[in-house]
């Protein structure tokens, strides 16, 4: 029965790895654009919170 268990947390194990390269392959390849929009963001906030 200990098989079982170890071939369980296995297939877990490469099924979360491949979903997260899934989901990182869908925002790098999808998803340019939102980077871009909030690219200006960082110069115009300053350390306070505030606008400069």
């Amino acid at each position: 029965m200990a098989w079982l268990f170890g071939q369980t947390w296995f297939w877990l194990l490469i099924a979360f790895i491949v979903g997260a390269l899934v989901a990182w392959l869908l925002a790098v390849l999808l998803l340019p654009s939102e980077r871009k929009a909030f690219e200006g963001l960082e110069n115009a906030v300053d350390d306070k919170g505030g606008r400069s």
